[in-house]
């Protein structure tokens, strides 16, 4: 599962709960506030032993799992940003994963468009997935199916699970307002109000090596976004 938890938007009081009922082995986490990363320890550890969580508000991201790291470190690819790359160990196989959150695309002069070290970070994780598989690319990556990150992900061979095993269009964002750095009074006035997704920025990638036979997206906890599950099989024949 990848989540981006808002910050603090997903209560504890609900966040806990779900993840728990989640079934889910691996998930990754993006804005990941210091209160809800303690409740995670505090709550979460017998069923999710081995976690790796670096909270931060919106810079913050995490891992938690059932399987053992092999190992864990951050990607330092934009500044005061860092994502995830970990190796989970599955018996005899070593599975990369890479939680991710790069910054949104901006308003430029020709167009809304992600900056250049934003792209330079976005291809960085694209070959740390390609060039170590098997491999899942998971986070908020703040980009639709129609602009060109998402061309990149593909020519790359890397596979949307969504794309190949969901079964609606998979609208992720805006559940409701999220929390802004700036006009904090907005936030204030209308986080009421609830509203209705209508674009798709959290997935789950993989390598070819890996095949994803159910993907959904998930409840409602609070955040601005809904999370994104997928089962996934590894290709036992292609590793060896």
């Amino acid at each position: 599962m990848t989540y981006n938890v808002g910050n603090g938007l997903a209560k504890p009081k609900h966040l806990i709960p779900y993840l728990r009922s989640s079934g889910a082995d691996l998930i990754g986490l993006q804005e990941l506030s210091n209160l809800q990363a303690e409740a995670i320890r505090q709550e979460l550890s017998t069923l999710y032993p081995h976690q790796a969580v670096f909270p931060g508000g919106f810079e913050g991201q995490g891992i938690i799992s059932r399987f053992p790291f092999r190992s864990v470190e951050q990607l330092h690819l934009y500044p005061s940003r860092p994502d995830l790359n970990c190796v989970v160990g599955l018996d005899d196989v070593s599975l990369g994963v890479i939680v991710a959150h790069p910054p949104p695309p901006r308003l430029h002069i020709r167009g809304i468009q992600f900056d250049n070290q934003t792209k330079s970070q976005i291809s960085a994780l694209v070959k740390a997935a390609v060039d170590h598989p098997p491999a899942v690319l998971m986070g908020d990556l703040n980009f639709c199916e129609w602009a060109k990150p998402y061309a990149e992900f593909m020519a790359a061979g890397l596979i949307d699970s969504y794309r190949s095993a969901g079964g609606s269009v998979g609208y992720t964002l805006p559940v409701r307002l999220g929390l802004w750095k700036r006009l904090k009074w907005l936030n204030r006035l209308l986080r009421w109000m609830p509203l209705w997704p209508i674009i798709r920025v959290d997935y789950i990638w993989h390598t070819d090596s890996l095949t994803a036979v159910a993907a959904w997206v998930g409840g409602d906890t609070g955040s601005d976004h809904l999370p994104v599950l997928a089962r996934l099989v590894i290709d036992q024949a292609r590793e060896g």
